[in-house]
Parts: C-alpha cells; sequence; structure tokens
C-alpha cells in the first residue's frame, strides 16, 4: 500500500455544533503549540546551561567527536565515557563545527524533538500541535528541549519506534513503508544514543517483527523484504556495542551489565546498581527498584517545592527529600493514562484492551532497569503516550467530536497550568559561550595562564574545559583527577591556583 498523501490525512470534522466548537479549539490549540515550540527553538540556540553534566562531558565529548581543534586533553576518569554510545554527542559535535558556536550543542534535542514531531503527524497521522502540547506537559520533557544534556534525543528516536509498533497494531491496513523504515530506525538511533534506552529497544524490536509478520496482504515490504530489513536494522544497531566489546570486552563499557553472573563476566569500572541505590531519597535506598520507579512515576511523597530550587529541575537533584524522584507530573501521568487508554478502548474494545495491557507491561519492563526512577532517562513514555493520543485523536474525529472536544479542553488546561508553572524555561535569555564562562568564575583563571604552557587542572571540576580561553584555544590544559598523573613538566593548577611544576 502507497503511503498515504497529506490531503487524506486532514481531518474533516462534521458541521455540527460540536464540530464547530471542536474546529475552533483545534484552531486554538495550534497557536499555542506554534507559539510555544518557537519560544522553544529559540531558546535552544540562543541559551547555554551551566550544569555540570553538560561541561564535564557532553560538550568535551561533543568537542572531540566533531574534531574541534580544542586544547584539552579530557579527565582520566571521565574519558571513559567516551565509549558511550556516540550519536548525540557526534551530531553535537558536528553542528558545533558547522556553526563555529557551542550553542549548537543545546539544539540537538529540540531537532530531535522536532523529528518525533514531524513523524507522529507525517507517518502516524497524529496532529502535531496535540502531540507537542501532550509531551511538553512533562516537565522533564519540556526542560530537556533546549539544553546540552542528551537525554531527550535519543528518548525522541525510541519514541518514534514505540508509536510505530503501536500505529501497526491498532492500524495495520494504514501500515506503510514510512512506518516500517521510520519505526525500526527510531530504535536504531535510540541504541546509539543511550545504554538506558537499549533494554527497551530491543523489546521494541522484537514486537516490532510480531506486529509486522500480522500485518494483513499485501503488505509494504514483502516477507523476503522485511527480514532483509530487520537484520539490517539489528546489525546496524548493534555496531557500538560489538565495536566496545572488541575494544573493552564489555559492550556496555564502562558499565557492569546489570544481570546476575553474567555481569561479572565482562570486565567493568561502573555499577550502576550501586549508583542508583546512592540516588535517591534516603528512604528509599534499600527499596526494590520496581517500587522506587513507581513512586518517581507518579510522584508518591515527591515533595511538591523546595526552598533552594525548583519542583522540577534538569535532573531532579539538589536535594535529599525526593533525590532525583519524579519529573513527569503524576496529574499529566494520571490523566494521559486514562486518556489513552480510554480512547483505545472507544475505538476498539478488544484490540485497544491488549494495547492498555502492553502499556502496562512496557512501564512494568522499564521499573526493572538500573536507574529506572531517574526518569530523565525514559523520556520515551509521555513521548510514547503523546503519539498515541495524537493518532487516537486522529482515527476518532470524524465519529465522536463532542470526545475530541473534551480531549483538548483537557489538553488544553493540563498544557497551560505546566506552562505557566514552569514558565522559567520559556523565557528567552541569550547566554553566550563568553557569558557562561564569565558566571562560571573562568575569567579569574584566565589571569594566571601564558600561552605555549601545558597546565594540569587537578580536581577543577566542570569548568575545566573552559580553562582553554576566551575562544577555548588559548591555553593547553590537561584535566586531571589528581595531581600524580599529570604529565611530567607541565604547571598544576587547583582551586586555590598555581602549584608549580609536576615531576
Amino acid at each position: 500500500m502507497a503511503a498515504p498523501r497529506l490531503s487524506r490525512v486532514r481531518v474533516r470534522v462534521p458541521p455540527t455544533n460540536a464540530g464547530k466548537v471542536l474546529a475552533a479549539l483545534m484552531v486554538l490549540c495550534a497557536l499555542v503549540a506554534a507559539t510555544a515550540l518557537g519560544i522553544l527553538a529559540v531558546r535552544s540556540a540562543t541559551r547555554l546551561s551551566l550544569r555540570w553534566d553538560e561541561w564535564a562531558y557532553h560538550i568535551p565529548i561533543a568537542a572531540i567527536r566533531g574534531g574541534l581543534p580544542i586544547p584539552y586533553d579530557m579527565n582520566d576518569v571521565l574519558s571513559r565515557y567516551q565509549a558511550f554510545p556516540p550519536l548525540p554527542e557526534l551530531v553535537q559535535g558536528v553542528l558545533w563545527r558547522l556553526t563555529g558556536s557551542v550553542n549548537a550543542t543545546g539544539v540537538v534535542n529540540f531537532i530531535a524533538f522536532g523529528i518525533y514531531l514531524g513523524y507522529c503527524h507525517v507517518a502516524l497521522r497524529a496532529r502535531i500541535w496535540l502531540v507537542a502540547l501532550v509531551s511538553l506537559t512533562a516537565p522533564l520533557v519540556l526542560i530537556h528541549t533546549t539544553v546540552s544534556y542528551i537525554d531527550l534525543f535519543g528518548n525522541a528516536f525510541l519514541a518514534i519506534g514505540a508509536s510505530s509498533v503501536l500505529y501497526l497494531y491498532l492500524f495495520p491496513d494504514r501500515s506503510t513503508r514510512l512506518v516500517l523504515v521510520g519505526g525500526l530506525l527510531g530504535l536504531v538511533a535510540a541504541a546509539w544514543s543511550k545504554y538506558q534506552l537499549a533494554p527497551v529497544a530491543v523489546l521494541l524490536f522484537i514486537l516490532f517483527i510480531l506486529v509486522a509478520l500480522r500485518l494483513p496482504r499485501p503488505a509494504p515490504f514483502s516477507r523476503p523484504q522485511l527480514a532483509t530489513l530487520f537484520v539490517t536494522a539489528a546489525a546496524l544497531a548493534t555496531v557500538p556495542y560489538v565495536q566496545n566489546l572488541a575494544l573493552h570486552g564489555n559492550p556496555f563499557w564502562p558499565i557492569r551489565i546489570p544481570l546476575p553472573v553474567l555481569g561479572d563476566l565482562f570486565p567493568y569500572a561502573v555499577d550502576t546498581a550501586q549508583g542508583a541505590a546512592a540516588n535517591r531519597p534516603p528512604a528509599l535506598a534499600g527499596a526494590p527498584g520496581f517500587e522506587v520507579f513507581f513512586r518517581s512515576l507518579f510522584e508518591i511523597d515527591v515533595p511538591t517545592q523546595y526552598p533552594n530550587r525548583a519542583r522540577w529541575i534538569i535532573d531532579q537533584g539538589s536535594t535529599n527529600a525526593g533525590l532525583r524522584m519524579g519529573g513527569f507530573w503524576v496529574g499529566a501521568v494520571v490523566v494521559h493514562l486514562a486518556t489513552t487508554i480510554s480512547l483505545l478502548v472507544l475505538r476498539d474494545r478488544k484490540h485497544g484492551l491488549i494495547a492498555a495491557a502492553a502499556i502496562g507491561l512496557m512501564l512494568c519492563f522499564v521499573a526493572l532497569i538500573p536507574q529506572s526512577h531517574e526518569l530523565r532517562y525514559f523520556l520515551f513514555i509521555p513521548l510514547t503516550l503523546a503519539a498515541a493520543i495524537g493518532m487516537l485523536f486522529s482515527a476518532l474525529v470524524d465519529q465522536r467530536p463532542r470526545v475530541c472536544a473534551a480531549v483538548l479542553v483537557i489538553v488544553l488546561g493540563l498544557f497551560s497550568y505546566m506552562a505557566a508553572v514552569n514558565s522559567t524555561y520559556y523565557e528567552l535569555e541569550r547566554i553566550d559561550y563568553a557569558t557562561a564562562a564569565r558566571l562560571s568564575g573562568a575569567p579569574r583563571w584566565w589571569a594566571l595562564l601564558r600561552s605555549g604552557e601545558t597546565y594540569c587542572a587537578v580536581d577543577v571540576g566542570a569548568v575545566a574545559i573552559m580553562l582553554t580561553g576566551p575562544t577555548m584555544s588559548e591555553y593547553a590544559i590537561v584535566d586531571r583527577s589528581s595531581e600524580a598523573l599529570c604529565p611530567s613538566g607541565s604547571l598544576i593548577l587547583t582551586p586555590a591556583g598555581l602549584k608549580g611544576r609536576a615531576p
């Protein structure tokens, strides 16, 4: 079956009073979504964030991936994270090199989010404005659209894969080559982006095969073509893991594979199971990860305000109470889950209940992954719910205009409330590298440095790469965790100032 033209995808609202109200709501929602997306696009390109992760390793690794000639030798401890799946920082580095601005590293999440929205609109027949409003109701999705963290990047592609599986199951007669190829490419990109996403991508890949095999004949691809497509996608997805196995003896280097017995068969430097126990509220230090995930998802016992930070921040850290917990907003989680299940059952009771059960099982599967309570690693959850609501809305709008109007009222209300609560993340403020360096205190270090020398920065934190100078090219910096690791003859630079030369 050929891919449907966009003209066939357009929703025709019945010319009734309910239809007129629905049409007005659709126009209003489209305008609100366009405004929000426009603001976030500008913010992502103009405002550098100053969070630790970005400057400690995302931006340095992006410079390495992009081949930028910055005289900076990455920290000896953090350098092992160069083995992580390379795609997000590679895209960051390429954009940085093409534009000549480190601000480009903050655009990649918005670009991936835009690809996800465009895919939902073109391939899944889900209105782009509706999917955008539902997605941005989750605070962590909103926050991550404009930062140099890479969590939203991989999750946007994983959501493309997950929503494609759901679409093919619900609408097998609408299967197209775009959905089959696009969904698989989404899973490949997700596997190339984050270790935490790999188990989910594998499960979705299996479901993808099962759903594709039940497509009615004639399908967009023959069975041999489908087999070739799946084998090719699987081979592409495993490239970073095969490379790590060859270079480090562990496909997930430097992470310990979180499986009994099997995890100890491969060398590792980091055990995420231990880290996950430390990065949670003290009261939940010994609780099972499964329980902690669902407490985080529904923000059970998670504070609604903090004395020293906003309710939702980029990593949900900087606190003991509610440490690394929550971020999707319990109101949106409950309402969007209920809306998705209701629309699934309303459209097709049998298949809708099966799909709803599959969503529940998927959440249980995610709960078993280490660090699952840190929801920024699993942003595909609200994105997939948004895509589901969008595609079901389009399928029901002709027959159920009142229901669809009620959905839009709820979505618009939830989005408006969250936009008001999180208004700071819609503020436009120009922060380029010079401003970021000044705010981080780098100029006071520059006054101590001379061109032609090599400086060994010991335990100076995420500011280390900024010590390379006003244009990131003036001073040669080697970042090390201890003086014993400094290169011979380099000048040692500590938080207290210059200390002398390394022997």
